[in-house]
């Protein structure tokens, strides 16, 4: 019976377009389009590499909502986790927090196993950002992780232009300048 399970559940992820980090382009309409589109968030297949749905996330007011799955962890851990987020693409970082906790099951079906008070989760993850700036004299910024990728893909979506990762090095000039009001996607987004 497992390797029946086995079977099935490889025959329906080779149904879902799967994308490495740095090996594709991803055109900005296909990016929250309904259809799901996993991309790995290092490419490297270890346990803090994640597969990010930009096919499905979705404004929700001010925030992202994506789904993440955590499909490297040892089999100890149990079935596939996966998690919906709330992301707010901010100017200088990404702010998140869990909105559900689920898994995958051998099927490719999501289960929740908790949801949670997007209101009260949003509380703590501001608390811990506010804390982490005070720690870190103020720096912080977007890096590899899946919720920067979320952003980034969701700043490409909104400017119309194809979504790659991991982005593009910035090559721009180090110069002082005001502190934008707010991030160049939700900006780009706003003034479409």
């Amino acid at each position: 019976m497992r390797k029946i399970a086995y079977f099935v559940t490889l025959v329906l992820l080779s149904s879902i377009e799967l994308s490495a980090a740095g090996d594709m382009t991803i055109a900005h309409r296909e990016i929250a389009s309904g259809q799901i589109k996993w991309v790995s968030s290092s490419g490297d297949r270890s346990s803090t590499d994640a597969l990010v749905d930009v096919g499905s996330l979705r404004q929700v007011g001010e925030v992202l909502e994506v789904v993440v799955r955590w499909p490297y962890l040892p089999a100890a851990y149990g079935p596939e986790p996966a998690e919906k987020n709330h992301i707010v693409c901010q100017a200088e970082k990404a702010l998140s927090f869990d909105v559900e906790d689920g898994y995958l099951s051998p099927d490719g079906k999501y289960h929740v196993k908790k949801v949670h008070s997007p209101k009260s989760q949003r509380e703590q993850a501001e608390q811990l950002a506010s804390q982490f700036a005070k720690i870190g004299n103020g720096i912080s910024s977007y890096g590899s992780d899946p919720r920067s990728m979320a952003c980034w893909a969701a700043a490409r979506k909104c400017a119309g232009q194809d979504f790659s990762w991991p982005p593009p090095p910035n090559t721009a000039p180090l110069v002082p300048a005001t502190k934008p009001s707010a991030s160049p996607g939700r900006q780009a987004c706003r003034d479409r």
